[in-house]
């Protein structure tokens, strides 16, 4: 289902570029594909320095709103672009958990580093909205699509 998924991808990606239409599309297939509540899509502004939300599936609105850049380093986000690690839920965060994102995103997340020839392009993150461990292949399945997106990126 991946590699089905990557092709899918690729194509979108061949065809329309890192448009905001293209991640809104890849988004919305990937919380179909791994059967999530949301997906979002943040890139890294070199410019800034901090996560821009290009694309999210699921998340109103009005939440998203609050969500639109993010420090490096804040939320959950912020934590995975600079560890350059995956990160589930709360795990791993510094102890302040009551940040709103974690209301937004709800429990259940997994988010991973885009990543492309060691450099940081941005994150990808889905969520259940319920309490979920994700399996290692799931982490490793939602990584190589994150660095897929990220070599369109460079």
């Amino acid at each position: 289902m991946t590699q089905a998924l990557q092709d899918e991808i690729r194509k979108l990606l061949d065809r329309q570029g890192t448009t905001d239409p293209s991640f809104a599309s890849i988004a919305c297939r990937i919380v179909e594909t791994f059967d999530v509540k949301i997906g979002v899509v943040y890139t890294l502004d070199p410019g800034t320095g901090m996560l821009k939300l290009r694309c999210h599936c699921g998340i109103p609105k009005d939440q998203a709103g609050k969500l639109r850049f993010l420090c490096m380093g804040k939320d959950i986000p912020g934590h995975v672009a600079t560890s350059r690690k995956p990160l589930q839920g709360c795990h791993g965060v510094p102890s302040k958990s009551h940040e709103p994102e974690f209301e937004i995103y709800g429990i259940g997340t997994l988010f991973v580093p885009m990543m492309h020839e060691d450099a940081l392009t941005g994150v990808l993150g889905i969520g259940k909205g319920f309490h979920h461990e994700y399996a290692p292949d799931e982490v490793e399945r939602l990584t190589s699509l994150g660095n897929l997106i990220a070599s369109y990126l460079k």
